[in-house]
């Protein structure tokens, strides 16, 4: 299960970098005005990895709280 946890933490952290990405190259194609919806994407993406890591680092410690 903490294989499972510390892929999704990482999973997130690259979803949100590649659609940082593309939402960037879309405003500096496209412009602000037409491209600035696309940085939803990203920013949900980043919100994921942040509940996710804290949530990953509190399973941790109550592991080795038990222990």
């Amino acid at each position: 299960m903490e294989r499972v946890n510390k892929f999704f933490v990482h999973f997130w952290l690259a979803v949100s970098i590649a659609s940082a990405i593309y939402a960037g190259v879309m405003i500096y194609q496209h412009g602000w005005d037409q491209a600035k919806t696309n940085l939803f994407v990203p920013v949900v993406a980043f919100i994921w990895y942040l509940f996710r890591r804290s949530m990953n680092k509190r399973i941790e410690n109550n592991m080795r709280n038990r222990s």
